[in-house]
């Protein structure tokens, strides 16, 4: 059952909007596309800059030209007084912040059947104790059943998102009528969890069981309930044995495949990674870089002469 149940459906701005839409339908733009490469797997390449060095700032990378650029102009939103839709801040906000992590959150409807919803407004929030955040937007008179489901049973789970079912995670995104099952919509298998009485999904490679530890109604300037965050206490991991790599025993990303959201109607995959070394003070401290970089000092601050806007766009 579904009342638009994910938290990335309000006013999907991307390619193949119904309705008098500007965009072209979208498998006339799909079609132009290169196909998907599922051989591309992913690996680890160097860091952009090998011989960045404190004090640095930019790396080598072709584009710190323009990053760093004196001439950059901003676009300058400032809350209540420029003049801006709740629809154009969330296509900045959802493109901007971005990559996101995307994740199948399964809920229980009042007759026992589950719910599920993709929701890119999820991240970790801490490992001990084990948490995770999820929120909900919507309109004060029609709040999400996924959320009504989490405030009536007080528990939810998080299936993380991967490659083979990246489909079937956005068709969860339905906006069908009550008594239809998203499960059944995507082919998609709920499996008994251990503790909670919400199900999980099968083909995640790794689920998590949560319990609400905390529920914050957020209102906008508007005095309007339009957004609910949900601190969920995690009380079991399940996580496919194979992805454990075994010299790290850390989750391995060539194996979990796991798929992003960026803007609009936008996907992207995880296929090259990098690893940064974390610098220590005992081991740098005395290096001429770190020496002259502290007897430079700071830079000043800089400052722009874009002006707060009173209309956006």
């Amino acid at each position: 059952m579904s009342n638009n149940s994910g938290a990335d459906t309000y006013g999907q701005p991307g390619v193949g909007a119904g309705g008098g839409s500007k965009y072209k339908p979208f498998k006339e733009e799909e079609s132009k596309r290169a196909p998907f490469d599922p051989s591309l797997s992913y690996t680890i390449a160097q860091a952009p800059d090998t011989n960045f060095r404190a004090g640095q700032g930019l790396n080598s990378h072709p584009a710190s030209a323009v990053f760093g650029s004196d001439d950059a102009s901003f676009h300058v939103i400032q809350m209540g007084k420029t003049d801006v839709s709740a629809a154009s801040m969330y296509k900045l906000m959802i493109s901007a912040i971005a990559p996101r992590p995307v994740a199948l959150v399964t809920t229980l409807n009042e007759d026992g059947s589950p719910n599920l919803a993709p929701i890119s407004w999820y991240q970790m929030v801490s490992h001990n104790p084990a948490m995770v955040m999820i929120s909900f937007g919507g309109s004060e008179d029609r709040r999400k059943d996924s959320e009504n489901n989490v405030k009536r049973l007080q528990e939810f789970s998080v299936s993380a998102s991967s490659e083979p079912y990246a489909e079937a995670l956005n068709f969860a995104s339905i906006d069908c009528p009550p008594g239809v099952s998203e499960y059944a919509l995507t082919g998609l298998t709920p499996v008994k969890s251990k503790v909670i009485q919400t199900p999980r999904v099968k083909e995640s490679p790794f689920s998590m069981e949560c319990q609400v530890e905390y529920i914050r109604e957020i209102l906008n300037d508007e005095g309007k309930h339009t957004t609910t965050m949900v601190l969920g206490r995690v009380k079991v991991l399940h996580i496919r044995k194979d992805t454990i790599h075994p010299d790290t025993g850390a989750v391995d990303a060539s194996k979990t495949l796991p798929i992003t959201r960026i803007g609009g109607l936008q996907y992207a995959r995880t296929s090259l990674g990098y690893e940064l070394e974390r610098p220590k003070w005992d081991l740098v401290k005395d290096t001429p870089e770190v020496k002259d970089a502290m007897a430079r000092g700071p830079k000043p601050f800089f400052e722009t002469k874009d002006p707060i806007l009173e209309k956006y766009p």
